[in-house]
């Protein structure tokens, strides 16, 4: 389940080579996992990419887009 480990690894990369997408270079992205699938990935992804440890995002399972795709099934 890496997909926001290669999506945010590879971002800056695709978003520069569009001609219809910037960001700000000074624009601080910070990753994160849902607390549900970190527990899928390697032990050292938890301290990296848990919202529990993530400043700013509060008591959240991050899996926002789960719920809102769960009627489309």
């Amino acid at each position: 389940y890496d997909v926001n480990c290669q999506y945010h690894k590879y971002l800056r990369d695709c978003i520069s080579d569009s001609p219809f997408l910037e960001l700000d270079q000074a624009l601080k992205i910070v990753p994160g996992i849902g607390l549900w699938h970190v527990h899928g990935h390697q032990d050292s992804c938890y301290v990296r990419y848990a919202s529990n440890f993530i400043t700013g995002t509060a008591r959240i399972d991050g899996e926002i887009m789960e719920t809102l795709w769960a009627p489309l099934n």
